[in-house]
């Protein structure tokens, strides 16, 4: 969870701007959070106060719910690739350290979170690259879509753009919702902060079915 207070004026900025994309805000954006921001982000959170691991809940589903929670959160400070939480990702994967990209760590940390939820039938990735989830669908036998298919919720994305996240809904008309990492508002793969984006399945160079 944010500490809203602590917060950057540029980091603020963003977090009101992604609260206003969401449906959750409709004050300004100019970076001092005050309770109307607040109550926006409280909001924000409620909508994702559904029991752990509900009875039946499937992988893909549970990595959806999980990555989903994170939205809004954001570098510390701008631009560093680091952070707190940023920093908890990166932990996940093979590569120590931090400061590196890492939108591979946050489905890798992901998929960790849901381990501790669901056994796996399979070893979690760790890897730090976007492209390295490939290999591991291959180790682990999990259906690799290359080149793409019909996108479903849940799936790992692969793009063309050496980029990943995760479908949280089935494709339509050409286009699909997700949830990443290291991305902005804008849909950069070098951006600061966790966001749901909409891309055209054009961009998708593969897709990993998990469940």
């Amino acid at each position: 969870m944010l500490d809203l207070s602590k917060l950057t004026v540029e980091d603020a900025k963003l977090v009101q701007h992604g609260l206003k994309v969401l449906g959750f805000y409709d004050g300004t954006t100019r970076g001092f959070p005050g309770p109307k921001t607040q109550a926006a982000y409280d909001r924000h959170l409620a909508s994702f106060e559904t029991a752990a691991s509900p009875e039946g809940e499937s992988i893909s589903d549970a990595l959806v719910r999980i990555l989903r929670k994170e939205v809004g959160i954001v570098e510390h400070p701008k631009n560093s690739n680091r952070g707190k939480r940023v920093e908890e990702y990166q932990t996940a994967t093979w590569l120590d350290g931090s400061g590196w990209p890492w939108c591979a760590a946050f489905i890798c940390w992901g998929l960790r979170e849901v381990g501790k939820e669901i056994d796996l039938p399979f070893a979690r990735p760790e890897t730090a690259a976007a492209y390295g989830f490939e290999n591991w669908a291959k180790d682990e036998g999990l259906k690799l879509y290359k080149p793409r298919s019909t996108i479903r919720k849940g799936d790992i994305l692969m793009f063309t753009f050496s980029h990943i996240g995760v479908a949280i809904e089935d494709e339509r008309n050409a286009m699909v919702r997700t949830v990443e990492g290291n991305t902005d508002t804008s849909g950069s793969r070098e951006g600061g902060g966790v966001y749901e984006k909409t891309r055209g399945t054009y961009k998708v160079r593969s897709h990993i079915r998990i469940s």
